[in-house]
């Protein structure tokens, strides 16, 4: 009876050495996945849109696993915007002149018709005197309205537009917001007499494609033709209906930006090719255009 009770402690003590050496090699293996992280500090407004690529991506690479983040720590990669051309972009964002619904600006008739660009110079443009007295003795009126523009290192926004209307970004007129792109949409949507350039995944309602509740998206020429068609009027009132639009442009009268990742990490460096091919289909439910396929094609 001993001796079988020994054996049978015997072959225990054999099994648990066996699940703890098994346990032992194992542990390498699972080091390996990691939880990589993805800075969007200083590219907020792409943060649903990064949490759909990483689940995507995640779906054909199991052992790929990544977390946004919103911090000014070191993390294994950032997502990066700029005007310049990129090859490593993955996407691209457009950017269009909004109002608070409630504007006194919205009754002109001019803005209902869309703004030409003599208008959105009248509108955003700080002037100079002369520039002031030549508009005096053309009989320009006065419009309604404040403009609201972001400021500071990182007011990409803000850059892009100056850039679209020839002029350096101190020369936006109007409220100066310090912060991001969120903080923009809010002053927008409460006060009744603001205008702004903003992105347009911001301006649209990810859920319903409507512009969101309080803000009015103005018609501009969206082809870069000089004029706005009855199309161009019409595409705005949906944000799926904007992006198709814009797509299928060559090139467009907006003013548009690159969305890249800056990494060393080689496991997102494939994740970056990824979503800079297969992963483009996921872009506009959030308001964003493909990436150049001329420009990535260059890696």
């Amino acid at each position: 009876m001993r001796k079988k009770v020994f054996l049978n402690v015997k072959e225990a003590k054999s099994k648990v050495t066996t699940l703890l050496l098994t346990g032992l090699m194992c542990c390498p293996m699972m080091s390996l996945a990691q939880n990589l992280q993805i800075n969007v500090s200083d590219a907020q407004f792409t943060r649903q849109m990064m949490e759909r690529l990483i689940k995507e991506y995640n779906k054909v690479n199991p052992e790929f696993t990544a977390t946004v983040v919103d911090t000014r720590e070191k993390a294994d990669a950032s997502v990066s915007l700029s005007g310049q051309d990129d090859v490593n972009s993955i996407g691209r964002f457009a950017i269009l002149p909004i109002a608070n619904s409630e504007n006194e600006l919205l009754r002109n008739k001019k803005v209902v018709k869309g703004l030409s660009n003599k208008l959105k110079h009248q509108i955003f443009v700080e002037r100079d005197l002369l520039e002031e007295l030549d508009a005096e003795e053309e009989g320009e009126k006065q419009l309604p309205g404040t403009v609201y523009s972001l400021t500071g290192s990182h007011a990409i926004t803000t850059t892009l537009v100056a850039r679209d209307l020839s002029i350096t970004p101190n020369r936006v007129k109007g409220k100066k917001i310090l912060g991001s792109e969120e903080n923009l949409i809010s002053a927008v949507r409460s006060h009744q007499d603001a205008i702004a350039f903003n992105v347009a995944s911001l301006a649209y309602d990810s859920n319903t494609y409507q512009p969101v509740e309080g803000l009015t998206v103005l018609a501009t020429d969206l082809d870069g033709n000089g004029r706005i068609s009855d199309e161009e009027r019409s595409v705005i009132s949906s944000l799926d209906k904007l992006t198709d639009y814009l797509d299928k442009l060559p090139h467009t009268g907006l003013p548009i930006g690159n969305i890249s990742i800056k990494t060393d990490n080689q496991e997102l460096r494939r994740f970056v090719d990824w979503a800079s091919t297969e992963g483009q289909g996921y872009l506009s439910p959030y308001g964003f255009l493909k990436a150049n396929k001329a420009l990535t094609a260059q890696k």
